[in-house]
């Protein structure tokens, strides 16, 4: 049986229940008895630090978080970097110029901040998908690392935006938006980064996730557990599919591993 360390949770529809508003008690009480056996448990997001509010309880009870799709990665206290890859050169460029030709919803995201160019009706249904609110709407500094964008845009719209951005990598998470990141980021190398900063390899620990965004860890780890209600790009690379996230999906996995 495998010694495991750590297990990596995205969050939104494979922690956090978008139908029951939190994190379902069944994945509450799998959670629990993992720190008890001395499990380290950690985020693996495509959200901001600042964002960790939606988990019901003090976020502190993770011990670290992959945040901004692996571009990110953060030891316990949000503060301390572990490993960072923002979006730079002719990228960051793009950047400025589409936020500011406003023909596309675009949002910005920084360490502290993020911020769109405008709204339109892709933006209310992608942010209804994560139960937030509008983006504010505001400029962009010069001076700020950028470490993720998401494009609201629908399906097939990903080639002819990302040839905008060399160097960067897109992933949808949702049928109005995806994420673009660095191609030097990913959640399998913020899950790697944090390993390592542990002293363990990917092989000792579990990775869950439900989105196109989850891919590159589901695929890189061996144990990894695509959600029974994920999308099928997420199943097809994981090595386990569990029951949806409000079956008791989480522990389920879980228990098929042997850690609980």
């Amino acid at each position: 049986m495998t010694d495991y360390k750590a297990v990596f949770f995205d969050i939104d529809h494979t922690l956090f229940s978008h139908s029951q508003h939190r994190i379902p008690e069944s994945t509450w009480q799998a959670l629990r008895e993992l720190r008890r056996k001395g499990i380290m448990l950690f985020i693996a997001t495509g959200r901001q630090y600042g964002e960790m509010h939606v988990l019901d309880e003090d976020w502190s009870f993770f011990d670290g978080f992959v945040t901004l799709n692996g571009t990110l990665t953060l030891d316990r206290d949000g503060e301390t970097i572990i490993s960072a890859f923002p979006i730079e050169g002719e990228a960051r460029k793009s950047v400025e110029r589409l936020f500011y030709d406003r023909t596309l919803p675009l949002l910005i995201v920084e360490k502290e901040r993020m911020y769109a160019n405008m709204h339109d009706g892709a933006v209310e249904k992608a942010q209804a998908f994560l139960d937030s609110p509008l983006p504010v709407l505001a400029d962009i500094d010069p001076e700020e690392p950028i470490y993720q964008l998401i494009f609201y845009a629908g399906e097939g719209r990903e080639e002819g935006i990302m040839s905008l951005f060399p160097g960067c990598v897109g992933t949808r998470w949702n049928d109005f938006a995806f994420d673009c990141i660095s191609a030097l980021g990913g959640k399998d190398k913020g899950v790697s980064a944090m390993m390592a900063h542990y002293g363990w390899t990917v092989d000792q620990c579990i990775v869950f996730g439900d989105g196109g965004n989850d891919v590159s860890m589901l695929a890189a780890c061996p144990s990894s557990v695509a959600m029974g209600n994920g999308r099928q790009e997420a199943k097809d690379a994981a090595s386990f599919v569990t029951k949806d996230i409000d079956e008791g999906g989480v522990a389920w996995a879980l228990e098929h591993f042997g850690v609980l």
